[in-house]
């Protein structure tokens, strides 16, 4: 998985630590028995290398947690559907948009990792079939969206925000009576981010209402299960978010800096203030439940707990689920009882 930006998992079996060891040690020996170095310049030079291999391993590390996927799936390709692209700081934004004749309101809908405008597709035209409009942001490196250099949410978030302003010049207001937020996984994470920026992208006003499934919340949780899985040694950690942060803020030189893990979980990632659906796969193998859990927590302490409606399905999966009938189901009585039209 992924957060602001994605984790892309290392080797299991890296043993950083010893590997450094061994080549420091290897250095030693070597300078001592074949190049007959006095045994403190030998001290010196291997701690030398020593240091250029842990910046190396260090910005190895740093580089795979800002991949994007190797392998895409495939992008929508139906008539239904027409393409939106605009150009967000260099980099071509795309979604894709189903337009019904009369107007309506409006599914905003951000797929999860390694999914595409496909793979959410079904559960947009769920919406089309009762007379909405349907807009999927594509995310960067995931199906036809442009590949970039370094991943992160943020990148979504602003593309999301570009591809509203192009929207607004498609439609009219009279065409769009409401729109409500649907995003699965990471998906979810990218509409907690964009509730707090609500003033800054066209229509953010007619937002009545958000939707995620299965979403992901905390990114701090995400980080350390990766080093922990991929043995990435305890020592390394402050300097591995030094270098992090570092790149994340010089890619985002607009967004406030980011100094520690917890600003990239929620509450401060961002709380939707309008009413909110969460339908969260009891058995969830990819996040488990320790997002839905901070989700609703926070949600509590921050006031806004009569905003949420959660169900917690056991017949649900975090990924594949395509078509479900019982999350329809919940998903139209929740449209009806929140009252957009």
């Amino acid at each position: 998985m992924n957060l602001f930006f994605k984790i892309t998992m290392l080797n299991r079996n890296n043993h950083t630590g010893t590997l450094l060891l061994l080549v420091v040690l290897a250095t030693i020996i070597y300078s001592l028995l074949y190049l007959q170095v006095p045994f403190i310049w030998s001290m010196v030079l291997s701690l030398l290398i020593g240091l250029a291999l842990l910046g190396i391993v260090i910005e190895i590390i740093v580089m795979n947690i800002f991949k994007q996927p190797i392998i895409r799936k495939p992008s929508i390709e139906h008539d239904s559907w027409s393409v939106l692209t605009t150009d967000c700081r260099g980099i071509e934004a795309r979604a894709l948009l189903n337009r019904r004749k009369d107007s309506g309101p409006l599914v905003l809908m951000v797929h999860g990792w390694r999914s595409s405008a496909e793979s959410v597709r079904e559960r947009a035209e769920w919406f089309c079939e009762r007379g909405w409009h349907a807009l999927i942001i594509e995310m960067p490196g995931h199906g036809k969206a442009m590949q970039v250099d370094k991943w992160t949410a943020i990148r979504v978030v602003e593309h999301t925000v570009e591809l509203m302003t192009v929207l607004s010049k498609k439609l009219t207001q009279n065409e769009i009576s409401n729109i409500v937020f649907y995003g699965h996984s990471m998906g979810g994470f990218v509409g907690l981010n964009l509730s707090k920026r609500i003033d800054q992208y066209s229509w953010g006003d007619k937002v009545n209402g958000w939707i995620l499934e299965s979403p992901m919340t905390k990114y701090s949780m995400v980080y350390h299960n990766s080093m922990k899985n991929n043995m990435i040694p305890q020592f390394l950690n402050p300097l591995i978010k030094k270098r992090l942060f570092a790149q994340f803020n010089a890619l985002h030189p607009n967004e406030k800096p980011i100094r520690v893990l917890s600003q990239l979980d929620v509450p401060i990632w961002g709380l939707p203030k309008q009413p909110i659906l969460v339908i969260q796969a009891a058995k969830d193998k990819v996040l488990g439940r320790d997002h839905y859990d901070l989700l609703l927590s926070s949600m509590k302490e921050s006031g806004l707990e009569a905003n949420l409606t959660v169900h917690l399905l056991e017949q649900l999966k975090h990924s594949g689920e395509r078509i479900n009938s019982v999350r329809s189901e919940l998903i139209g009585k929740w449209i009806e009882d929140v009252g957009i039209e």
